[in-house]
């Protein structure tokens, strides 16, 4: 009997061990460590000024980490002070500030003489928006762990897109996005205000990690475009001007998405020099790319609509050099400018004119309008020369063969007829290379507004493909899949056909019709 008995009080103590093991009703971070408080003969516990009930006290062997995972640590008593008094987190020591890079604290030891401004505007229930004294009104909690690993702030003082609202309950309300953080997702901690002078308590939020879904695509449009570059650079139909200006906007649009790519997967973020040079250097290679494709453009104008201007009747060679001049200058003015503007620039009065190279990540800052006046601005007036060549190009084109009445040879007859099929992939091209950034250009400021974002989406997917749609466009055709079988098996092109090609031969990209 006496062992039936002991072994049920042995139960019953196991059972009760795990009721009491965690707090009913009560979330982990509505709790704090009471070992520094007093406890009480009724298993009640002082905490500060405030008297924690037996019932909200639980013995816990582990602590929750910033994912949501359970390390052991050993048994320690933990109040649920939350039920009792609005509670705030820090993200470390109320006496610390967190690191720049918002990794950490900033240093090991509790600066006693640091002081801000200890007042928060805390939200009720009703909507009614109370000043509350951290220290006389609200509990701290110090010793949980931070959120996540990398944090940015959110400063209302330099930028609206940061506002927030924090309710009573411990709840914060970011506006930019309208999402409600729990104390699991945010601290707060000490920040220098917006004049510089003196401290103020911010929140400190996770980074949202973007998808690396059109990274990955990316790579796979870098792949094709270098197969692209390869068959330019080794089939001799190429071999002209307009092939060598195709085969430099490929190689600037491969650059960019790689160093894109580079920036989206932070390969170049542990040291700083390396952020900036991606970022300068892919902003560079951007704006190269948008004056190629405005170099093929022209160069197509000059070819169909310029026949008698002596002016434009250069060689190949030295429209090629011009060509060059153009657009690496241009490209490497644009790229010193935001190199100035970064380095000259206040970050505090000139937050919102910033290109922002190396501030949130190793690419140009495109989140926030200075995206559109330094990014987005130059493509949209290179994308608008590219229309005004397009337009006169075409206009020349239907001109010519509305005045055209006598009778063709059959040779130029086919002439004519290839050179329709040949404008017929310009526009083919055109669409690809300028249609999908003017897209862009529009999915940008539907992102800044947060609308139409399947459309956002699509452009994403269109956009980080161009080097496979560029692929498919120009390389798989029926004629140019005999040239690459022909130039496989060593055939020569002879008679008709060569006499055909040597007329031609500026513009061998015309010559792909289908």
């Amino acid at each position: 009997m006496s062992q039936s008995l002991c072994l049920f009080t042995i139960c019953c103590s196991i059972l009760l061990v795990g009721i009491k093991a965690d707090i009913a009703d009560c979330d982990y971070f509505d709790t704090v460590d009471l070992k520094r408080g007093f406890k009480f003969e009724n298993g009640s516990y002082r905490y500060e000024d405030l008297i924690v009930p037996a019932h909200l006290t639980g013995e816990y062997d582990y602590k929750v980490t910033y994912d949501g995972d359970r390390e052991p640590v050993p048994k320690h008593i933990r109040g649920c002070v939350c039920k009792l008094r609005p509670c705030i987190r820090l993200c470390c020591h109320s006496k610390k500030i967190m690191e720049s890079d918002g990794t950490g604290c900033s240093a090991d030891y509790i600066n006693e003489t640091l002081s801000y401004d200890y007042t928060l505007n805390v939200t009720l229930k009703d909507g009614t928006v109370l000043k509350r004294h951290i220290l006389k009104d609200i509990i701290l909690q110090e010793e949980l762990p931070l959120p996540c690993q990398e944090h940015y702030s959110l400063n209302q003082e330099l930028s609206d897109d940061d506002k927030w609202t924090l309710f009573d309950n411990g709840t914060l309300f970011r506006h930019y996005d309208q999402a409600f953080l729990s104390k699991q997702d945010y601290c707060l901690q000490p920040q220098m205000s917006g004049n510089g002078t003196a401290y103020s308590l911010a929140p400190y939020n996770c980074i949202i990690q973007p998808s690396l879904t059109m990274g990955y695509v990316k790579l796979v449009s870098v792949v094709f475009l270098a197969i692209t570059i390869a068959l330019y650079l080794w089939l001799p139909r190429f071999h002209s001007l307009h092939g060598m200006c195709s085969v430099l906007y490929f190689v600037c649009l491969m650059a960019t998405f790689l160093l894109n790519v580079i920036s989206m997967f932070r390969l170049a973020e542990e040291k700083r020099v390396f952020c900036l040079i991606n970022g300068y250097a892919g902003y560079f290679m951007a704006m190269a790319t948008f004056l190629w494709l405005s170099a093929i453009s022209f160069d197509v104008w000059r070819h169909f609509g310029l026949h008698s201007a002596q002016i434009f009747q250069s060689s190949n060679r030295s429209m090629f050099l011009v060509y060059n001049l153009i657009a690496w200058s241009l490209a490497g003015f644009l790229t010193l400018v935001i190199f100035l503007v970064d380095q000259y620039l206040d970050e505090v009065t000139g937050y919102t004119l910033l290109p922002g190279v190396g501030m949130y990540s190793c690419w140009i800052n495109t989140d926030s309008w200075s995206g559109m006046l330094y990014f987005y601005l130059p493509i949209a007036i290179l994308i608008s020369f590219n229309i005004i060549m397009y337009i006169l190009t075409s206009r020349h084109i239907y001109e010519e063969n509305k005045s055209r009445t006598k009778v063709l040879s059959k040779f130029e007859e086919k002439q004519q007829s290839r050179n329709r099929d040949n404008f017929g992939l310009y526009l083919y091209l055109f669409i690809i290379m300028g249609g999908s950034w003017l897209l862009e250009i529009l999915a940008f400021i539907c992102e800044l507004e947060d609308v139409w974002k399947p459309f956002v989406t699509v452009n994403e997917i269109i956009n980080s493909s161009q080097g496979i749609i560029i692929f498919l466009v120009t390389i798989c055709n029926k004629e140019l899949l005999r040239d690459i079988r022909d130039r496989i098996l060593g055939k020569r092109t002879t008679g008709i056909e060569l006499e055909t090609c040597n007329m031609t031969q500026d513009y061998p990209l015309m010559q792909q019709g289908n």
